[in-house]
C-alpha cells in the first residue's frame, strides 16, 4: 500500500476510458469496475456489499443511499452529493472528495486509508468506531464532526471548520489539527498529548479541558 495520501490532481489509472454507468438500483453484492457512476434515483439506493474499484462518482446518485459494507477502492468522488448516506462498516482505500456535499454521511465502524478530503460540506457527519489512516481533510466544513470511539494512526485537518468535533474514546496515535477552528472541541484529557496544534490554537484545547484563559489585567 502506498504511503502517500492521494492528491487532488492524481489520475486514476486504468488501461481503458472508464464506462459511464447511470444506476437507478442496486443488487446486494454488486461490483462495478472502471466506470463512472452517475445518476438521479427516484429513490435512494439500498444494496449490502457493493463495490466500486478504479472509478468516479458524479452527481446525486449516492444521495441518502444505504449501502452497508460499501467498499471504494482507487476512486474519485468529484461535486458528489452523498449527503445522509449510510455507509456502516464501509472501506474506503486510496480515494479523493473534491468539493463534495456530504452533510450527515455515516460511515460508522468504516475503515478509511489513503483518504483525501478537499473544501467538502461535511457537517454532522457520523465517523464513530471508525479507522482511519492517512486520511487528510483540507478547507472542509467538519462542524460537528464525531469521531468517538475511533482509531486516529495518522489524521490531518488542515484549514477546517471543525468547531464542535467529539473525540471521546479515540485512540489518537497523531492527529494535526494546525490552522483549523477546533472550539468547543470535546475530547478526553489523556488524548490532548497526541494532538498537533499551532499556537492560535492553545485557548481552545485548555478551554475544552475546563481551563479559563485570561489575560493577567482582567479581574476574575
Amino acid at each position: 500500500m502506498s504511503s502517500r495520501i492521494p492528491d487532488r490532481s492524481d489520475e486514476i489509472e486504468c488501461h481503458e476510458p472508464l464506462e459511464p454507468i447511470v444506476i437507478s438500483s442496486l443488487e446486494d453484492q454488486v461490483a462495478h469496475f472502471e466506470a463512472v457512476i452517475t445518476g438521479e434515483s427516484d429513490s435512494p439506493l439500498e444494496a449490502r456489499g457493493y463495490t466500486l474499484s478504479i472509478g468516479r462518482v458524479r452527481g446525486s446518485v449516492l444521495l441518502a443511499s444505504k449501502l452497508p459494507q460499501f467498499k471504494s477502492i482507487d476512486c474519485d468522488f468529484v461535486q458528489a452529493d452523498c449527503s445522509n448516506a449510510a455507509w456502516v462498516d464501509v472501506r474506503l482505500v486510496r480515494c479523493v472528495f473534491d468539493s463534495c456535499k456530504c452533510t450527515g454521511l455515516d460511515t460508522r465502524g468504516g475503515t478509511l486509508r489513503d483518504i483525501r478530503f478537499s473544501e467538502c460540506k461535511m457537517p454532522d457527519v457520523f465517523m464513530q468506531e471508525s479507522t482511519l489512516d492517512r486520511v487528510w481533510f483540507e478547507s472542509c466544513d467538519l462542524q460537528n464532526l464525531d469521531l468517538s470511539a475511533s482509531a486516529l494512526e495518522r489524521v490531518t485537518i488542515r484549514d477546517c471548520d471543525a468547531r464542535g468535533m467529539r473525540l471521546l474514546g479515540a485512540r489518537i496515535n497523531a492527529l494535526d489539527l494546525r490552522g483549523s477552528r477546533i472550539d468547543q472541541l470535546v475530547i478526553d484529557p489523556a488524548s490532548v498529548r497526541h494532538l498537533i496544534i499551532d499556537p492560535m490554537q492553545a485557548p481552545a484545547i485548555a478551554e475544552s479541558l475546563g481551563v479559563r484563559v485570561i489575560d493577567q489585567h482582567e479581574d476574575i
